[in-house]
């Protein structure tokens, strides 16, 4: 029975590298040009809607969520435009087996907001920072009243550290970015955010 269950998690893990594949090569297809038209961007909406393993499993779930929201009015403006097709070059820009071991850190991984509100919100930190010892970032946080905290559903903000972690050498996320991640998949309104956005805002 073991063996059979190996061999269903071995299927699953090629169909899964197969459907990531098809997506990259997608990716590369329609914005080989520099360009990405509003026909390109549906297609790649109904190309996800069609196959759901891979929409709701990294890095594909952070592709389709910016698609739902470009499309979400009707309107594709030429910022949103560009935006995306950000996503997608940073998509291709990791080898195929880091995509599918889900461990790769990409931007994919990094909210983009304009600022960090501290009032109330919870924080983390990860990584190792430009900014300061980490002490000295707790401090700075909870004198704007922000909370410190782990990684849990209530988290509002994962600040991650410029100088990243001896973990992501070895091509891996971490167990709080692995967390969030996964919290994010489930609905919870965490973002995770680079330390210089995180800086800026102080």
């Amino acid at each position: 029975m073991s063996n059979f269950f190996a061999r269903q998690g071995a299927a699953y893990a090629n169909d899964m590298k197969r459907s990531l594949g098809a997506l990259v090569g997608i990716a590369q297809g329609v914005i080989c040009d520099g360009e990405l038209s509003d026909k390109e961007i549906a297609y790649l909406n109904r190309w996800l809607l069609e196959n759901d393993a891979i929409a709701n499993a990294w890095p594909g779930d952070v592709v389709h969520a910016r698609i739902r929201s470009v499309l979400a009015d009707g309107v594709v403006t030429e910022i949103e435009r560009a935006h995306l097709v950000e996503t997608l070059t940073q998509l291709i820009g990791g080898s195929l087996d880091q995509l599918a071991d889900s461990t790769h850190v990409t931007n994919l991984a990094f909210d983009d907001i304009e600022r960090v509100e501290f009032d109330q919100a919870k924080f983390c930190l990860t990584g190792d920072f430009v900014y300061a010892p980490r002490e000295v970032c707790t401090t700075a946080i909870e004198k704007r009243g922000g909370i410190m905290g782990g990684v849990t559903k209530k988290l509002r903000y994962l600040i991650v550290g410029g100088l990243g972690s001896p973990e992501w050498k070895h091509g891996s996320f971490g167990t709080k970015l692995e967390k969030a991640i996964q919290y994010k998949r489930e609905g919870a309104p965490i973002l995770i955010v680079q330390e210089d956005r995180w800086a800026a805002s102080l």
